[in-house]
């Protein structure tokens, strides 16, 4: 083999380096739309929204964004646990998933206590720890939500109402080393699920 052939891939593997450098570096600069504050994530109100109509938010703003898109939805969502390593935390209708997701969401929202376990206001999100394994919540869209959770050592669904459902988005969202490309709350006419996710 040519010496010259062995830099190539040592090459390569630098620029990319550099690119996801200069990329980290320019979406880390961006300010939040709102309050001019570092900005953390990007928002939007539906998801898969095109890249200039998501909002770049700090945490601040992104968590009072949620709070009125949680507390203004009518419908009912089961919310899985944000986890880093996927860059979208996104609600979606329950007509967006399989038939197999639908009658386990169906199932799933037919156990929502009538009160929030927190507060006792109005539940309705059924809130899912999944220990915060991006693998696992990966594998939801496919394998169903029971099938995959069931061996992440979750604690049980929490009935929530929307606010005590954003305070726990920030309280996970504080202790993650992530910036999620795309955030958007429930929103619309149907019942769904709030999940991380990418496309």
């Amino acid at each position: 083999m040519n010496s010259s052939m062995i830099w190539i891939p040592i090459v390569v593997v630098a620029l990319l380096a550099v690119v996801f450098w200069i990329v980290r570096k320019r979406s880390a600069s961006r300010a939040c739309v709102r309050c001019g504050a570092p900005a953390a994530h990007g928002y939007s109100k539906a998801a898969e929204s095109d890249l200039k109509d998501i909002a770049h938010l700090c945490h601040s703003c992104l968590l009072a964004q949620l709070e009125k898109d949680y507390s203004g939805y009518t419908k009912r969502a089961v919310a899985v646990q944000p986890v880093a390593g996927l860059p979208c935390y996104v609600f979606r209708p329950k007509s967006e998933w399989n038939e197999k997701l639908r009658k386990e969401l169906d199932s799933m929202l037919g156990r929502l206590e009538s009160k929030c376990i927190s507060c006792g206001g109005d539940a309705r999100y059924l809130w899912l720890d999944c220990a915060a394994d991006t693998s696992i919540v990966a594998d939801i869209p496919e394998k169903g939500i029971a099938n995959s959770l069931s061996t992440s050592g979750g604690s049980s669904p929490t009935s929530l109402c929307g606010k005590c459902s954003v305070k726990r988005v920030g309280e996970t969202l504080s202790r993650q080393d992530a910036r999620y490309v795309e955030v958007c709350g429930p929103h619309g006419p149907e019942d769904g699920l709030v999940i991380a996710m990418g496309y």
